[in-house]
């Protein structure tokens, strides 16, 4: 199945023009098999999920943020090749980021909502390494900010 079918029958919306940028640097790049995102917020019909966790946002709600940063990760994807066959994409590495109260340590429950969700989309291949933490603060207030690396096998 193509990454573009998949979006598809999960019913994410694919935007003719889906890139936001908020600084100098690529949206992705390319070396051999291996695909390395920037950093992708939760941006929902261009409204960035904003907050810190827990008192501004509840962390169920930054965990379905972490999982909207995830569909933009697949919508990057995406827009370097719709024809990608899901089955030759491995996902590698998550960098979770939220932006989180001083007192907080629920993480990784936080980063879950990126995690389940690449799993369930690409199974097996969908499993990671992975890195969870705490910050002071975001680019635009974002409750989260999720990176990658994924591999293309032949």
């Amino acid at each position: 199945m193509k990454l573009s079918e998949k979006l598809h029958q999960l019913s994410i919306d694919i935007p003719s023009n889906q890139s936001v940028k908020f600084g100098n640097y690529l949206p992705f790049l390319k070396n051999g098999n291996n695909i390395y995102i920037s950093g992708q917020l939760p941006i929902n019909k261009g409204n960035i999920i904003i907050g810190k966790v827990p008192t501004d946002i509840s962390l169920e709600q930054a965990n379905q943020a972490a999982k909207i940063c995830m569909i933009n990760t697949l919508l990057v994807l995406n827009s370097i090749n719709p024809d990608i066959n899901i089955n030759s994409l491995n996902c590698l590495q998550l960098s979770g980021f939220v932006n989180a109260e001083n007192s907080f340590v629920q993480h990784p429950e936080v980063i879950n909502g990126a995690s389940d969700f690449i799993c369930d989309v690409l199974g097996e291949k969908g499993k990671h390494t992975r890195i969870a933490v705490g910050c002071n603060s975001l680019p635009k207030n974002a409750c989260v900010e999720i990176s990658s690396i994924f591999s293309l096998s032949d």
